[in-house]
């Protein structure tokens, strides 16, 4: 039952992020995303003992710095609240596309988190 509460919520984060009206329209906002999808990437890399784990630290680390280039002084506790919970959205994503046990729920979870990523990597130069 806490396998369907955790897609509920990563759903839930995912929809309205995908939505036609997003929560933040500010390329901070943007940028904290995917900082915090590549943080759970990052982990998830780096308990799966996967050898891509330092290019994904390293894509994490140009959305850390793309974040603090952008934001303005006063959101910073708004922007890192925003980026934490894009963080466990994502790795509730990979969570279940890892260890799932419903193969079409995995299969899901692993494409939207992949296509999360795949757009966040377009906003890096030489992607």
């Amino acid at each position: 039952m806490s396998g369907l509460k955790t897609m509920i919520a990563a759903g839930a984060v995912i929809c309205g992020m995908s939505g036609a009206a997003p929560a933040h329209d500010d390329l901070a906002y943007t940028f904290a995303e995917c900082a915090g999808r590549f943080s759970a990437e990052m982990e998830h890399a780096w308990l799966m003992n996967d050898p891509g784990a330092s290019d994904i630290a390293a894509d994490r680390s140009s959305f850390v710095m793309l974040t603090s280039a952008t934001m303005a002084p006063n959101d910073g506790r708004s922007i890192l609240s925003h980026r934490i919970d894009v963080k466990l959205a994502h790795a509730a994503l990979l969570q279940q596309a890892t260890f799932g046990t419903t193969p079409a729920r995995a299969r899901s979870a692993q494409k939207v988190a992949q296509r999360h990523i795949a757009t966040c990597r377009t906003l890096l130069l030489g992607s």
